[in-house]
C-alpha cells in the first residue's frame, strides 16, 4: 500500500497571525506614493490583524495585493516589500488551513521576492530581517515545511527549519510564540525524517533523534524564560500598579502591546505537553521507568491547564501506543498496573466531559436505545463540540487495553484463558463492552469518529468478528477517517479477505488491477 505521511491535524506549525504592521507612516517614501496605496495596504494589514479571518477574506487579500502591484508598477521598494509580505502572509495562512503544498510554495515565493527586493551587499541580512521580522520568517518556514512534507525532501525541510531558527534569532528577548513555533517545527521535522527512514528501510535513528533533542532544548529554554518571567511578575504584581494602568488608558495599552507575547501558565502548559510528546518519541519502549517518567510529564502539562482536552487526548495516544507495544517486552507493567493508569485516565475524562455537560453513563443509554430500536428516544440536546473527540480518544485508550489484555476483566484481575485463545463471548468482557459503547457514542455524535477504533477492536484476534470489522472499517472509509489514520498491520486477521484487500489498495492501484483482470478476461473470451 502506498504510504503518504499525514501532517498532524491539530497542526504543530500553524501560521501565527500577522504582527508586522505596514511601515511607519513617518517613513520617507523613495518617490511620492498615492494615498490609495497607503490606504489599501493599511486596510489589508488591519484585516490580517484580526483574530479570525475567513478563508474567503484571506483569498481576496491575495487578489487585492496582486491588483495593487499591477496597477502601480513603480511603487517604492519599501511599499513593494509591504505588499509582498501581506501577500505571502495571506497565502501562508491559506496553505496552513488547507494543507495545500501549491499555496505553500506560492507563499514561499512571495517571501523569496522580499529577499530579492532587499538589495545585496553587507547590509542585505539586516535589510531582509527588517522586511520580514520574526513573523515573516516563521510564515516562510511554515510554508516550506508543508512543501517538504509533500515532496518528502530533506533539503526543503532543512531550509524550513533554518527560517524558523532565523525567526528566533531576529526576535531575541523572551517572547514565547516564535520559539514555540520553532520547537514544533523541529518535532515535525523529526516525524518526517522518521517516516522517510522507515520508507527507506534505514535502521539508524540518530538523525531523527537529533531533531527531537533540539526541540527539547528549545522547550528547556522556554521553561527557563517562564521561570524568570514568573518571578518578575510576582515581584511587580501589586494592585496599585494594576489600578494605575487601568486609569491611564494609553499607557495601559502600550504596556499590553509590549507584553502580549509573554508566557502565560497556559503557554507553559503547551510547552510541557510538547516536551512530553518529544520525550515519548525518544523513550526506550522496553523501559518501564521511561513510561512513568513520560506519564509524569503529561500529567504536569494537564495540571498546568486542567481544562485542556488536547493534553488529555495526547496522554491517551501515548498510553495506548505503549500498552499495545507492551506485549513485545515481557509482562511488565502488569495488567493491574495498566488498569490503574487507564482508570486514572478515565476519571479525568469523566471530569472534562461533565464540565461540558455530558455524563459518561449516557454512552450506555445511547447504545441501549439503538440496540432495542427504542422509538421514544429523547430529544437530542446540543452537546459541546469537544465531547465526541473526547469520547473517541477515551475509547481508543480503553480499546488498547482490551486488545492487549483480552482475558482480564473487571476491577479484579483474573486470567480466564490462555493468552492466545479467543474469549468465548466478547460481550461478557465488561471492559470490552464499555469501550465499544464509548466509541459507538463518539460515532453517534460525529460520523467520522469511533468507527476506525471499533474496526481495530473487531480485527484483534481475541475479539475477531469479520462482519463487525467490515461494517466499521467501511464506515470509516466512507466518512474519510482512513485518510487520517489507517495501519494495515492492525488488521492482520483480515489480510486475506477479498473485501479488505480491495479497501486497502490505493485507488489508482485498484483501477490498474481491475483493468488487468478485465484485459485477461477479454483475452480468454477471444
Amino acid at each position: 500500500m502506498e504510504r503518504k505521511r499525514q501532517r498532524v491535524a491539530n497542526d504543530t506549525t500553524a501560521s501565527p497571525p500577522s504582527k508586522r504592521l505596514v511601515r511607519d507612516k513617518n517613513d520617507k517614501p523613495e518617490i511620492p506614493v498615492h494615498s490609495e496605496v497607503e490606504n489599501e495596504l493599511s486596510s489589508i494589514d488591519d484585516l490580517l490583524q484580526k483574530e479570525e479571518t475567513s478563508q474567503r477574506q484571506t483569498w481576496q487579500i491575495g487578489k487585492r495585493v496582486k491588483r495593487l502591484l499591477e496597477r502601480h508598477e513603480n511603487l517604492p521598494i519599501s511599499k513593494q516589500l509591504d505588499a509582498y509580505f501581506l501577500w505571502g502572509t495571506a497565502l501562508a495562512r491559506l496553505a496552513s488551513l488547507n494543507e495545500d503544498p501549491a499555496l505553500a510554495d506560492a507563499a514561499a515565493d512571495k517571501f523569496q521576492q522580499i529577499l530579492e527586493l532587499s538589495g545585496d551587499g553587507a547590509e542585505l541580512a539586516d535589510s531582509v530581517d527588517a522586511a520580514l521580522g520574526p513573523v515573516g520568517y516563521s510564515l516562510w518556514g511554515s510554508s516550506l515545511l508543508i512543501v517538504a512534507t509533500e515532496t518528502q525532501s530533506r533539503e526543503v525541510l532543512d531550509q524550513a527549519l533554518a527560517k524558523f531558527q532565523r525567526a528566533v534569532e531576529v526576535d531575541g528577548g523572551t517572547t514565547f510564540e516564535t520559539r514555540f513555533q520553532y520547537a514544533k517545527a523541529l518535532k515535525e521535522g523529526g516525524d518526517l525524517v522518521t517516516f522517510l527512514e522507515e520508507d527507506e528501510g534505514a535502521a539508524g535513528d540518530v538523525k531523527t533523534n537529533s531533531y527531537y533533542d533540539r526541540a527539547l532544548q528549545v522547550c528547556k529554554t522556554l521553561e527557563d524564560i517562564y521561570q524568570v518571567e514568573s518571578r518578575k511578575m510576582q515581584k511587580n504584581d501589586d494592585e496599585e500598579e494594576k489600578l494605575k494602568e487601568r486609569e491611564d488608558g494609553s499607557n495601559g495599552r502600550e504596556k499590553n502591546d509590549d507584553e502580549e507575547d509573554k508566557m502565560t501558565v497556559e503557554d507553559f502548559g503547551e510547552v510541557r505537553l510538547l516536551e512530553a510528546v518529544l520525550q515519548g518519541l525518544l523513550d526506550d519502549p522496553s523501559s518501564v521507568d521511561s513510561l512513568y517518567r513520560t506519564v509524569a510529564l503529561y500529567q504536569a502539562a494537564i495540571a498546568l491547564h486542567p481544562d485542556n482536552a488536547k493534553a488529555l487526548m495526547e496522554t491517551t495516544d501515548y498510553l495506548a501506543a505503549r500498552c499495545l507495544a507492551s506485549s513485545n517486552f515481557g509482562t511488565w507493567p502488569s495488567a493491574s498496573e495498566w488498569i490503574k493508569l487507564f482508570d486514572g485516565l478515565e476519571a479525568q475524562y469523566k471530569r472534562l466531559l461533565a464540565d461540558r455537560g455530558f455524563e459518561l453513563q449516557e454512552c450506555h443509554e445511547i447504545c441501549h436505545r439503538k440496540d432495542t430500536h427504542d422509538q421514544n428516544e429523547p430529544e437530542e440536546k446540543e452537546i459541546d463540540e469537544e465531547v465526541p473527540y473526547l469520547l473517541n480518544a477515551l475509547g481508543k485508550g480503553l480499546t488498547a487495553f482490551v486488545r492487549s489484555f483480552p482475558h482480564f476483566d473487571g476491577d479484579v484481575v483474573e486470567e480466564m484463558k490462555k493468552s492466545k485463545q479467543k474469549c468465548p463471548d466478547a460481550s461478557r468482557n465488561t471492559r470490552f463492552t464499555h469501550a465499544v459503547e464509548i466509541l459507538r457514542s463518539a460515532h453517534h455524535f460525529h460520523d467520522k469518529l469511533g468507527c476506525y477504533y471499533l474496526a481495530c477492536l473487531y480485527a484483534s484476534p481475541a475479539f475477531e468478528d469479520e462482519k463487525e470489522c467490515r461494517i466499521w472499517l467501511e464506515t470509516a472509509d466512507s466518512y474519510g477517517a482512513l485518510e487520517d489514520e489507517f495501519d494495515v498491520q492492525e488488521f492482520a486477521t483480515m489480510h486475506e479477505k477479498a473485501w479488505f484487500k480491495h479497501l486497502a489498495q490505493p485507488p489508482v492501484q485498484v483501477k490498474e488491477i481491475e483493468g488487468q483482470e478485465q484485459g485477461s478476461s477479454e483475452e480468454d473470451d477471444g
